[in-house]
């Protein structure tokens, strides 16, 4: 039976890069049920848990080099895991384990992958260097593909997909998670709700009074208004500096740490997103629920262009003013946001599970 090693950015309680890995895991199940997957973690008890798959520490080099030897092909994602802006450990990290696989005449995809930002020439060599090795590379939006051929990537065959999260079915995320947080939180739950997902960004300080302007009109047209952390604890601190500019009360805070799956049934239990996180709006557009995306990077730009749905600008640029006449005209276009999005649900899904198949092609090829 074909064994698949996964590596990403996984183990490190943030719920984008988790729902990533249940939709590569979940896709590649619906494609062939009875494969082995592994993946590499920084937390592999919890990830084991999570996800009912064998996980093996990513810091281990001798465990690293040891379920490559065991493995019948790498994949690599999803996520964004060519960039340097954060630290330009990250490419290093991701390529070393790419060389090793190769030095192991292992197979690699490069499983619906985002790109950059990348700042040094040294990255931009490296990716060039070890990526055209690589048998096969899906991207979640066309400007990845463009980012990666930019660098001197085109001996890799490179497929524009969508992202992992998008293959999840929303009848496999039960209701009864989120509607118990929800009544722990709000009294009415008859009530539409709306979830804002803020983070910080570097010494962006202003969007902050705007969203919570944003709260506030919400709150006061009968809505319940929460607050959902997709990165904990990291996530906390602004949601609760939002909370404290708003001048109604009401809006509440998911504080305690839960898991993706509680997170994805709050959101299914939703009516509408505005959110700075990326998975805020594709688990919105997976669930078929209308957002509003603002940017604090392309990755946003790109995929809520992509979704057909609105955004609300750089978070650098926007105020209460813009972001409030944004949401009155949406909401005023409720019905036709709601089958827009469905639409775009439909195609995004189709295209995501490809990201799979090449994975089983790959596999067949070896």
């Amino acid at each position: 039976m074909p064994r698949i090693l996964i590596s990403g950015y996984y183990g490190f309680n943030n719920a984008g890069d988790d729902v990533v890995l249940y939709g590569i895991i979940s896709s590649l199940r619906r494609e062939q049920p009875h494969i082995e997957m592994s993946v590499l973690s920084n937390q592999p008890e919890r990830t084991a848990q999570l996800f009912g798959i064998p996980a093996y520490n990513r810091w281990s080099p001798s465990t690293i080099v040891r379920e490559l030897k065991r493995c019948d092909l790498l994949v690599m994602g999803g996520g964004t895991l060519m960039q340097d802006v954060t630290s330009p450990r990250s490419v290093l990290y991701y390529l070393g384990i790419v060389t090793i696989a190769k030095l192991l005449r292992k197979p690699v995809v490069f499983y619906a992958q985002g790109f950059g930002p990348i700042l040094t020439s040294l990255s931009r060599r490296l990716i060039k260097q070890v990526v055209n090795r690589v048998d096969v590379i899906t991207v979640r939006d066309y400007e990845s593909g463009q980012d990666f051929k930019a660098c001197g990537v085109t001996k890799a065959p490179l497929y524009v997909t969508a992202d992992p999260a998008l293959t999840i079915h929303p009848d496999d995320i039960p209701d009864k998670p989120g509607q118990e947080l929800l009544s722990s939180l709000f009294a009415d739950l008859t009530r539409p709700l709306v979830v804002f997902s803020a983070r910080n960004w570097k010494q962006e300080e202003r969007f902050k009074q705007a969203v919570a302007d944003a709260a506030d009109f919400f709150v006061g047209k009968g809505w319940n208004v929460l607050f959902l952390p997709m990165h904990y604890p990291s996530d906390i601190a602004p949601s609760k500096e939002i909370i404290s500019f708003m001048k109604e009360p009401g809006a509440k805070l998911l504080e305690n740490p839960v898991s993706f799956h509680d997170i994805m049934s709050v959101l299914k239990a939703s009516n509408y997103v505005i959110g700075m996180r990326l998975h805020s709006l594709i688990l919105a557009c997976m669930l078929k629920i209308p957002f509003i995306g603002m940017s604090y990077d392309p990755k946003i730009d790109r995929f809520v262009e992509r979704a057909n749905m609105p955004s609300a600008g750089h978070i650098r640029d926007l105020d209460s003013e813009r972001l409030l006449g944004l949401i009155q005209e949406r909401l005023d276009q409720l019905d036709a946001e709601q089958s827009r999005i469905a639409a775009s649900s439909e195609t995004l899904s189709a295209e995501a599970m490809r990201s799979s198949q090449f994975v089983l092609k790959a596999l067949k090829m070896r």
